[in-house]
């Protein structure tokens, strides 16, 4: 890598940033687990589309500020995403997250590790009184059209002439991010696929393989 090129860097939350997929888990334990599996299969198999599926399954939902706040905020994180993160600052590289989840417990997770002020790029939940669940797409329609919040719209849009877009994730709905992407780091079903379509990548445990590789980029 160029010692002169900027990164701008997007990573996904769900099974990148939190150890777990927390999206899944919020849908699963708030409504109906069973309906919540049964639209996810759909929605894997193509018969579904992303923001439909969180649409069905927040109509079975009953959740509370304070029932989110103490189910997610106990939920860990990669610990060396901090590493990452003050890299970007350190070299005034752009670092946003993008995700098909949602920011109400996106931000609280980022907030109980202490990381604030890093731009989100999600659907949005919203929280309505005796627990009902109400959700906004800003950005569905602009990408794919099966994804409800497209990553690679946001590559495509955020990216900047003299950038090398860097983009982090590990499942299908990080595919659309991946193709856009100049440096793709990918593990789990992102890595499947990157492997089984050819697509050039770097495959990654932690974050701490990801600022390894981009320091030794730095270098070459």
């Amino acid at each position: 890598m160029d010692n002169k090129k900027r990164l701008r860097i997007f990573c996904d939350f769900d099974g990148t940033i939190a150890k777990r997929d927390v999206g899944n888990l919020v849908f699963a334990h708030f409504g109906s687990e069973s309906r919540w599996w049964r639209l996810v299969g759909l929605w894997r198999q193509g018969r579904l589309e992303g923001r439909e599926m969180w649409r069905r399954q927040a109509e079975s939902m009953r959740l509370t500020e304070a029932e989110l706040d103490a189910f997610v905020r106990p939920l860990v994180i990669d610990a060396t995403f901090a590493s990452l993160v003050a890299y970007s600052r350190e070299r005034h590289f752009p670092l946003a997250v993008v995700s098909d989840g949602m920011d109400a417990y996106i931000a609280r997770i980022l907030a109980a590790h202490g990381f604030y002020g890093i731009p989100l790029r999600t659907n949005r939940m919203i929280l309505e009184p005796e627990g009902r669940v109400r959700l906004e797409f800003p950005w569905y329609g602009l990408g794919c059209g099966q994804c409800a919040n497209c990553k690679g719209l946001h590559v495509r849009s955020e990216r900047r002439p003299g950038e090398t877009t860097v983009y982090i994730g590990d499942g299908r709905s990080d595919i659309c991010g991946a193709r856009e992407a100049d440096i793709v780091f990918a593990k789990k079903e992102l890595l499947a696929w990157c492997r089984e379509t050819g697509r050039p990548h770097y495959a990654f445990t932690s974050f701490a393989d990801v600022l390894a590789q981009l320091q030794r980029d730095e270098t070459e």
